[in-house]
């Protein structure tokens, strides 16, 4: 069962030479006015909104005469049409989206209540502003969340020298895809309206915010209306503090990019959750609010090569050598069927993926491997090393072992050579999944670029060779990547030390590849989320 909405465009084409002026009402058949539909064209930073009373003004340049415009509010399918048409038929048909609710599934038993987020505001913060003139402008945070979770408030801190008499806000909930914003999960319109500055309370609960199976949502607010103070200019900002992840999330409008960058905004979640049983709990660290974050995650990979060092994965009695000459590569085989094969990362070895080779073990032969001069491969040449020579030394365990097509994970460096493996011998790789790779050091996170350069100058690394590996390598070119032919799954951590427009523009130079971003998660996927990822690669290599 279907209801329609019609936006009911009174069209002024108050043409001149550079914009037309499309003025509008959106109401429903039986004329009730529909408030803060978003209005945008895709791809650009042009958009407006309806009015509290259903009316908008919107300015397109000429030159945008061939664009779609897409009319979106919650509850109803999306509306496009291009400028053209609207000019020529003002009246808009939205189609009411009907919605198969699943069966939301919580524990009987009481549950638990928690604050995610930034309770207190710290000394040192800095101001994210709105523009009154815009009122499409979504900005925002993202928090990680139970698999069972159940909303009650949102609190957010108004920067205390804004000035207005009084300010509505529209409140936004997405879930997570790839580390940004991707789906509305609300069915109703959240309004907000203060006059006052410092903490703010969004009571939630009467909303019934009830989600099963999400690792993290977004929430944005939008300046949707305001009255300003007399005679006083209006200001309105949000407060933040710096993080190194990237946090703050920003679009123009409602069919435009998400940005992100660095900080979050100082705002927390109150909730209620039940709790799996194999569940990690949900730390201050999670959601990028303690300054010690760093710390939290040497600490879990300490912990993990702890863990690796009690197995006996890369000490094996029938592990094998093969003698390259200048080299000794070492490697373990576990498993049978089609072979699969593990590149581990920069001075690491093959107990790094002791949660993986169990796992992939019971389906795959899987063969793991010693990098030159690290684990308990040997090397004996002095100069410094490059990926190419790692993808070399790869080939010639291929070879030696008779393979014919196999399957590739890499993980950080073992990424990098696996790209640049696949892109000269297209032919002897299935699938490749790369985790954390990058194609040149300017991917990589500047504070960790810089702390590499201090451990080369103050002599404080065991292995220079590997150092200044990670700081002049690799130098991966798109016309290399335009090579690989096969399919690529690009992994990264939402807290990744590459940066997010890396891992993405190299999932854009690969013809056939996807890109997934694991929430929660950094550089150390591999130790932090182990089932995740496993899953993950098994249903990519399946396919």
């Amino acid at each position: 069962m279907y209801k329609y909405i019609y936006a009911i465009a009174l069209l002024m084409c108050l043409n001149s030479n550079a914009q037309t002026i499309i003025e509008g009402n959106v109401k429903s058949l039986d004329n009730v006015i529909i408030p803060y539909c978003s209005i945008g064209i895709k791809d650009t930073k042009l958009g407006t909104i309806t009015d509290e009373n259903g009316n908008y003004k919107f300015k397109i340049p000429n030159n945008l005469d061939n664009k779609k415009i897409v009319f979106s509010s919650i509850g109803y399918y999306d509306k496009i049409i291009s400028i053209n048409e609207l000019k020529a038929n003002s009246i808009i048909v939205l189609e009411y989206k009907t919605t198969n609710l699943n069966e939301v599934v919580i524990s009987s038993k009481k549950m638990s209540e928690k604050v995610i987020g930034q309770k207190t505001r710290p000394f040192l913060t800095f101001s994210k502003m709105f523009d009154k003139n815009v009122p499409t402008i979504e900005q925002g945070s993202s928090f990680p969340v139970y698999q069972q979770t159940r909303l009650k408030s949102y609190n957010y801190y108004i920067i205390p020298s804004s000035k207005f008499k009084k300010i509505t806000l529209k409140l936004n909930i997405y879930s997570i895809k790839n580390n940004i914003p991707d789906k509305s999960l609300l069915e109703e319109n959240i309004i907000y309206k203060t006059s006052s500055t410092g903490w703010q309370n969004i009571d939630l609960s009467k909303y019934k915010l009830v989600f099963n199976d999400l690792d993290r949502i977004a929430i944005t607010l939008q300046l949707v209306d305001y009255e300003p103070l007399k005679n006083t200019e209006f200001i309105f900002g949000l407060s933040a503090k710096k993080t190194f992840s990237e946090n703050l999330l920003f679009r123009y409008q409602s069919q435009g990019i998400w940005e992100q960058s660095e900080g979050s905004f100082i705002s927390n979640l109150e909730i209620s959750y039940s709790k799996n049983k194999d569940e990690k709990d949900i730390t201050e660290e999670d959601n990028n609010i303690s300054d010690n974050s760093d710390t939290k995650t040497l600490i879990e990979v300490y912990k993990n090569k702890e863990n690796a060092r009690k197995t006996d994965y890369g000490k094996r009695k029938d592990g094998k050598y093969i003698d390259l000459g200048n080299a000794k590569i070492y490697f373990e085989e576990y498993g049978k069927g089609n072979p699969l094969l593990l590149l581990h990362g920069n001075s690491g070895s093959i107990s790094d993926f002791y949660q993986q080779i169990p796992f992939f073990s019971k389906h795959y032969r899987v063969i793991a491997i010693d990098t030159r001069g690290q684990g308990k491969s040997t090397d004996l040449t002095k100069e410094d090393y490059t990926y190419e020579e790692f993808a070399n030394d790869l080939y010639k365990v291929i070879k030696y072992l008779n393979l014919e097509k196999m399957s590739i994970i890499g993980w950080s460096d073992g990424g990098n050579t696996g790209l640049i493996f696949n892109s000269e011998h297209p032919e002897l790789v299935c699938k490749l999944i790369t985790i954390g790779a990058n194609l040149n050091p300017s991917g990589v996170n500047e504070k960790i670029i810089n702390d590499f350069k201090k451990q080369i100058s103050d002599n404080l690394t065991d292995n220079q060779r590997l150092t200044k590996l990670m700081l002049n390598q690799p130098d991966i070119t798109s016309k290399q990547l335009s090579h690989i032919n096969n399919p690529v799954l690009i992994i990264a951590g939402s807290n990744d030390v590459i940066k997010a427009e890396h891992t993405k523009s190299i999932q854009e130079l690969i013809q056939d590849s996807e890109i997934e971003i694991i929430p929660n998660a950094t550089h150390y996927v591999p130790f932090e989320q182990p089932k995740k990822l496993n899953e993950l690669i098994l249903k990519f290599l399946k396919k």
